[in-house]
């Protein structure tokens, strides 16, 4: 259609000159061609292309469900796209000729603190002058899973609250319960030798952090793009975030929400072990359910 327009008003130009400027005299008129995509330029059009690969997935296990949603956040300027371990996006909402559309971090790190998940980090986005945009996404318990605030504490350093069942929990983001067996031994090793004053806060905490470093909870360094990748890349981009889940997930999220409020108000062990036991049965439960109703 932008074509034709473009064709028309060439050929306007042309009659109009013929008529107001020429006295009916015949001039030789060379058209030039349109510049390649002036009239078909969209910015939404062009792939974002990430600068290193996503992380594997990490952290607590109820969390895996995420991967491959997508969660939208709108609001007069931007919509901000968060896609639990792969990427966060910014789309401009303007209608100028080139809006910006661009990543703004890719998933790496968990933030731990006091043996918790206290955020994950995203990383490695697009160039914002001589530095590259960061993002970093904290959790609010709710009933269902959405995106609900977007700042930007500094320039280019993004932060993100996302809301959803998965933190209601007191347990839900411990750090120790989510290792293997052989990790946990070596954290045990080094509580003690620091209880025995054997290293110091800072021995500790280094120690500590190759501890995550080895459970993948904090990458060693980055990883180079892949074709895999970029592949994922268009396909989680496309997804629509519309927030609306398949019976499978939506089953999944409101059965672990109920039992988180169930055991609100058991002991501290009784309702870790009630968590590690329970979730599998609840992720059979909703398979079966998914089944049924399909």
């Amino acid at each position: 259609m932008k074509t034709y327009v473009a064709v028309f008003l060439t050929l306007s130009c042309v009659l109009l000159l013929y008529l107001n400027c020429c006295d009916g005299k015949t001039f030789d008129v060379k058209l030039l061609e349109e510049p390649s995509g002036l009239w078909s330029h969209n910015e939404e059009d062009k792939p974002l292309v990430m600068q290193i690969n996503p992380a594997n997935f990490s952290g607590p296990p109820h969390f895996r469900s995420l991967i491959g949603k997508c969660f939208n956040k709108s609001d007069n300027m931007y919509q901000y796209k968060f896609c639990p371990f792969f990427n966060v996006t910014q789309h401009e909402l303007s209608l100028r000729w080139n809006p910006y559309n661009g990543i703004l971090g890719v998933w790496q790190d968990w933030e731990i603190a006091n043996n918790t998940f206290t955020a994950m980090l995203l990383k490695e986005g697009d160039k914002c002058g001589s530095i590259s945009r960061t993002s970093r996404v904290v959790f609010e318990c709710a009933p269902e899973h959405q995106l609900k605030n977007v700042s930007e504490p500094r320039t280019c350093e993004y932060l993100f609250t996302f809301q959803t069942p998965f933190v209601c929990h007191p347990n839900a983001m411990l750090v120790y319960p989510t290792m293997e067996d052989h990790l946990r031994d070596a954290w045990d090793e080094l509580e003690g030798q620091y209880v025995r004053e054997e290293i110091t806060k800072k021995g500790y905490n280094k120690e500590l952090t190759k501890i995550f470093q080895r459970a993948g909870f904090i990458q060693t360094g980055t990883k180079p793009l892949s074709k895999k990748s970029s592949d994922m890349l268009s396909s989680n981009n496309s997804n629509t975030g519309n927030n609306q889940f398949t019976s499978l997930e939506q089953c999944t999220a409101v059965s672990y929400f109920i039992l988180m409020c169930l055991t609100q108000d058991w002991p501290t062990q009784i309702k870790l072990q009630a968590t590690l036991i329970t979730e599998s049965f609840l992720r059979a439960t909703c398979i079966l359910y998914a089944l049924i109703v399909k």
